[in-house]
């Protein structure tokens, strides 16, 4: 069953636009915190590191994707907003504090249906220089 799960995700994103694929990351981002979140309230440790660092590297790539030159306001707002979410799923693990991800999550939630809407309206992310 695993096999076929990632041979769909593999195609989903191999198929898909760029705009599309920074979709697919937010939604990971989001799911990871969620499942981080669920940790913590569990006492599950473990759950908790696995989905948190999944978190933080989907946020580290999509804040590598920024092209600062071509991006303008819009690449420094979104590089200020991951620096953010760094530091809040940084302190969230620290201090087992699953409540500090909420803010992170809405954020993400809100960016995410920004992108799904350029993906519905078949635009190129030049704005930020992906």
């Amino acid at each position: 069953m695993m096999v076929g799960a990632q041979a769909y995700a593999t195609t989903q994103i191999s198929t898909a636009s760029s705009v599309q694929v920074v979709v697919l990351l937010y939604d990971g981002a989001i799911s990871s915190m969620k499942l981080a979140q669920e940790g913590m309230v569990a006492l599950n440790f473990h759950d908790k590191a696995r989905f948190l660092d999944r978190a933080l590297r989907v946020i580290g790539e999509l804040s590598a994707s920024l092209n600062m030159d071509e991006g303008g306001v819009v690449a420094k707002d979104l590089q200020r907003l991951y620096e953010y979410i760094q530091f809040e799923l940084t302190q969230a693990n620290f201090k087992n504090e699953p409540g500090r991800l909420e803010g992170p999550i809405r954020c993400m939630t809100v960016i995410r249906e920004a992108w799904q809407e350029l993906a519905v309206q078949g635009a190129k992310p030049q704005a930020v220089g992906m």
